[in-house]
């Protein structure tokens, strides 16, 4: 098998990997194109072995590398000739890498932590960058005292000197994304996809859409193969395009089914009309999905309740 805990490198058709190991099964991997184009990808998730070959969890997708001994890795693909295979000398030295990261944040006696959902992995929290809106949002949304809050940031995870004791991988918030309460790694790591998925529509700019059964329920669909929607506050049915990749999404104007609703039902349809010509992201944490604006403001909230 391969060593662990251990940093292998190397190329892949010209291009530069960076892979760390540890014996929680954790990983990062830092990689650049070919070409040399674009900033580097990186990655934090979960290995395992599987027979003579060692997997990666993307989340997305799941990257397969062959264990040729215990020095040497190699990817799917690669040249015999072993001129792309990752290899380490046994030490481990950590890569800077820089993604969305999702993970149960603490603040206690000054003393921030974040355990990163993807690798199950705590660490350090610098209380630089965009933290200050990460800790106020914290204080404000937390479940109790020292307790955790799930929450998605844009960090960088890089080795740092600490007050006390060995350097450590270490959380720098770039940027402060939102809180989740109610959440936990266990619902995210369950996430349900965009696509195929019920959503019940639960509020729209920060107003509950109240529903109690007999009533007809709130839902929003979108079906990937056609590349269309479905929609209802309750009365009638609309349905258009849209179109996403990655974290963008976006509508073309809906048409609709033109039945008499009641006045709140009406209304309703009216603002879901404005908040999905206005959507142009959109963000899935455990259950629940949000729409965004251009600016990241959350136009809308929706809870799967029908898995593909």
């Amino acid at each position: 098998g391969a060593m662990v805990p251990a940093t292998y490198e190397g190329g892949e058709g010209g291009g530069t990997w960076h892979l760390d190991l540890w014996p929680d099964q954790g990983f990062h991997l830092r990689r650049t194109l070919a070409d040399g184009a674009g900033a580097p990808e990186s990655f934090a998730g979960r290995w395992h072995a599987n027979g003579e070959a060692l997997v990666l969890d993307l989340g997305a997708e799941s990257l397969e590398l062959e264990v040729r001994n215990a020095q040497r890795l190699r990817p799917s693909g690669a040249p015999e000739d072993a001129t792309d295979d990752l290899v380490t000398d046994g030490s481990l030295d950590p890569a800077t890498i820089s993604l969305p990261a999702s993970g149960m944040f603490t603040y206690f006696a000054d003393a921030p932590t974040f355990v990163h959902c993807a690798t199950g992995r705590m660490h350090p929290v610098a209380q630089e960058g965009d933290y200050p809106a990460l800790e106020a949002a914290y204080l404000n949304d937390r479940p109790g005292l020292a307790e955790p809050l799930f929450v998605t940031i844009d960090a960088t995870i890089a080795p740092r000197e600490q007050m006390e004791g060995p350097t450590r991988l270490t959380v720098i918030v770039d940027r402060y994304g939102a809180t989740w309460p109610g959440e936990e790694c266990a619902s995210a790591a369950a996430a349900p996809s965009l696509t195929g998925t019920v959503w019940r529509i639960r509020s729209l700019d920060g107003e509950d859409l109240a529903w109690a059964p007999p009533a007809r329920e709130p839902f929003f669909t979108l079906h990937d193969g056609a590349g269309i929607f479905n929609a209802s506050v309750g009365c009638n049915t609309m349905m258009g395009g849209f179109s996403a990749d990655r974290g963008s999404l976006s509508f073309t104007p809906p048409a609709s089914t033109m039945m008499a609703c009641p006045d709140d039902l009406a209304a309703w349809e009216v603002r879901l009309g404005e908040v999905l010509g206005a959507t142009a992201g959109q963000v899935i944490a455990g259950r629940t999905l949000r729409l965004l604006s251009s600016d990241g403001a959350v136009r809308a909230e929706l809870e799967a309740v029908y898995l593909p």
